[in-house]
């Protein structure tokens, strides 16, 4: 972990880079400084590892955008020609990335009489910080959830009736935008016009009350993998044999069920632990199930830590499999018993509990 010196030094030359050129080097230098991390047995302060790392990815996507809109200049296309919102959405939004996370995005601008125009401009903005964004080593998202996607990149109005279609269909797809909506947090621009849109999105929950319980299945999808006699649940087959999977079978089903029941008690913090504190103020969990919810969630942010990342084509690509012959005894009796504590949230999730009490 930096010191604080050392990390605010780095933050400075972050925001002082001239091009990306400079910005992949200070990132690079960033990785290497946290290689030990993934050769660890977990004792560290992985919170604070966590604020750290999601600080770092924040400045260097920041200054991505500050950059491409230098670059738009430089072209003649001239300067954003309205107020605009750069979204981060899934890990990102959640202030929850990894040392390798790819690109999950939206951009939000202001309504204008030329929409056309502003239209093509703000897409051609896009593009200009996702494949800076892809020279800085992150990948582009496998589901085109992009600001440089036309879906993703869209005027206030046209957000607005973006949502009420999505709520108003509740199809699986429609609900699967909702809930990666949902951790959206506005990194660069004008925050106002997010939190515009993101209290559009709080009252359509209201306005469509029967959303939250079509949201269930969507957020129960992923299993915990841990079978009825408490063993673990592994891959069978393939590259990693005896591994489990620590992203989509432990980490992802305690996120997306914190998310739910913060959603249906009207939380908008996107980040998992804040979404936990405001459950136990609004005594929808208690202060033992918090202190649970946390323990659990804390292991899996270290377990992804350990399952490491590779370096391919130049992206920072991160690992999602572990096997356990690399934790300790203590390590799997807290896994085994964590992943026991985020089935049973899935369990409450599915009965429809949480309710605003």
């Amino acid at each position: 972990m930096l010191e604080p010196a050392k990390l605010a030094k780095l933050k400075e030359e972050i925001s002082s880079a001239k091009n990306i050129t400079q910005l992949r080097g200070l990132r690079d230098r960033f990785q290497q400084s946290t290689r030990h991390i993934e050769q660890t047995n977990g004792e560290y302060d992985i919170e604070r590892w966590i604020a750290q790392i999601n600080d770092v990815h924040d400045a260097l996507i920041r200054k991505t955008v500050a950059l491409a809109e230098l670059t738009m200049v430089g072209e003649g296309l001239g300067p954003p020609p309205t107020s605009y919102s750069y979204v981060l959405l899934g890990s990102g939004g959640r202030s929850e990335q990894t040392l390798a996370s790819d690109q999950d995005s939206a951009l939000i601008y202001e309504d204008t009489l030329d929409s056309e125009e502003v239209k093509e401009y703000y897409i051609n903005f896009a593009h200009r910080v996702v494949d800076m964004l892809k020279q800085l080593g992150y990948p582009p998202c496998d589901g085109k959830v992009q600001s440089n996607e036309l879906m993703w990149c869209q005027s206030v109005l046209e957000w607005k009736s973006k949502l009420e279609n999505w709520f108003t269909a509740a199809t699986w797809e429609a609900i699967r935008y909702l809930l990666i909506f949902a951790d959206g947090r506005s990194i660069a621009g004008n925050d106002l016009l997010f939190n515009t849109i993101r209290d559009y999105y709080r009252l359509g929950l209201v306005r469509h009350a029967t959303i939250m319980e079509r949201m269930i299945e969507n957020t129960v999808q992923h299993r915990m993998l841990v079978g009825i006699f408490g063993q673990l649940i592994t891959d069978r087959y393939g590259a990693h044999v005896g591994s489990i999977d620590i992203k989509y079978g432990a980490y992802l089903p305690i996120v997306n069920s914190i998310r739910w029941l913060a959603l249906r008690n009207d939380i908008s913090s996107t980040s998992t632990l804040n979404r936990m504190e405001h459950l136990v103020i609004k005594e929808v969990i208690s202060v033992h199930e918090y202190d649970q919810y946390r323990a659990a969630f804390l292991q899996m942010q270290s377990l992804r830590l350990r399952a490491g990342h590779r370096s391919e084509a130049g992206y920072y690509e991160g690992n999602s499999k572990l096997n356990p012959k690399r934790l300790d005894p203590d390590e799997i009796r807290d896994l085994k018993k964590n992943l026991k504590i985020g089935k049973d949230i899935q369990k409450y999730v599915s009965r429809g509990l949480g309710r605003i009490k």
